[in-house]
């Protein structure tokens, strides 16, 4: 009887913003310590040294600034009010607001707006 019970999955967790920040700003710190222990120690003597640290440097400042580029992006978010239908503009940064028209509150998640409770 008991093997024919479901089994509900676990969320899982996401790698959201925070996440992403973080591991982007660690990779970048790597690439630019081994670039700069490259540069100053093995480069000393020879040009391999900087041919190798030098661009692991330069990585180390852009990759970041790459892997963070979907933090910098905002859209509009144009839609009718749950409430009372009159149209409502915000970013979706917005996480709640309050109706212009009927002075409800109201939540914005994924892009939709919800009256809330």
């Amino acid at each position: 009887m008991e093997a024919n019970k479901t089994v509900e999955a676990k969320p899982r967790r996401t790698f959201d913003s925070a996440y992403g920040f973080s591991f982007s700003v660690a990779v970048g710190l790597v690439l630019f310590i081994a670039g700069l222990i490259i540069s100053l120690t093995v480069g000393q003597g020879t040009s391999l040294g900087l041919i190798f640290g030098i661009p692991l440097l330069v990585a180390g400042l852009i990759i970041p600034v790459f892997m963070l580029r979907d933090l910098f992006q905002s859209t509009e978010i144009k839609a009718p009010c749950p409430n009372c239908g009159a149209t409502i503009r915000t970013s979706d940064a917005t996480l709640q607001l309050r109706c212009q028209s009927c002075h409800h509150i109201i939540n914005v998640r994924d892009k939709q707006m919800f009256l809330a409770e």
